[in-house]
């Protein structure tokens, strides 16, 4: 019985945290992201992408294919007139949210 109500403490804890990198992912997306990569063609971002990587592709949180890595090198290295993001801008623990968040 003992096992159970720790591993079901356990769960809970990791639902909490998970939950909780997601708010942080888009938090920092809203905060540096969202200016650049909202939805509609007057986001510069959105707009770059939709160009370069086809419709359905513009809108980063619209889309499906993104992977944590890819979106970590880019916001550290920049791309085309994205520009970069160091840690003093973003966190490591605030880029892994973001990575997530839109990985997911």
């Amino acid at each position: 019985m003992k096992n159970i109500l720790l591993l079901s403490l356990a769960l809970l804890s990791a639902i909490g945290s998970l939950a909780s990198i997601a708010q942080d992912g888009e938090a920092v997306y809203k905060k540096h992201c969202s200016h650049c990569h909202s939805p509609g063609m007057n986001y510069p971002g959105t707009h770059q992408l939709t160009k370069t990587r086809g419709e359905g592709n513009g809108v980063l949180v619209e889309r499906d294919n993104l992977v944590d890595v890819y979106v970590k090198t880019i916001v550290r290295n920049g791309l085309n007139g994205m520009p970069t993001f160091k840690p003093t801008q973003i966190s490591e623990s605030q880029l892994d949210a973001l990575a997530e968040f839109l990985s997911n």
